[in-house]
């Protein structure tokens, strides 16, 4: 099973998802505060496009959240 498919990596998505939401921002805007399209945004939350350690620590940056966190809470649902 490759990870893009895993439950763990869709749970990082949906918790990065939750807090982009709960933040108030907008894909556009964390495109643009990580130097990415909108388009780029949405298809790593939809699952088009996997993300590498890299640019999960852009993601996590931009949305002010503690990295090592989100992957806890992940791992532990």
């Amino acid at each position: 099973m490759s990870s893009i498919r895993s439950d763990l990596y869709w749970r990082i998505i949906e918790l990065m998802i939750q807090a982009r939401k709960d933040a108030g921002i907008t894909q556009a805007e964390l495109g643009q505060r990580i130097g990415q399209r909108q388009t780029f945004i949405s298809k790593v939350e939809l699952g088009e496009r996997r993300i590498d350690i890299a640019e999960f620590l852009e993601f996590c940056s931009a949305l002010k959240i503690d990295y090592a966190s989100l992957l806890k809470e992940a791992a532990n649902k």
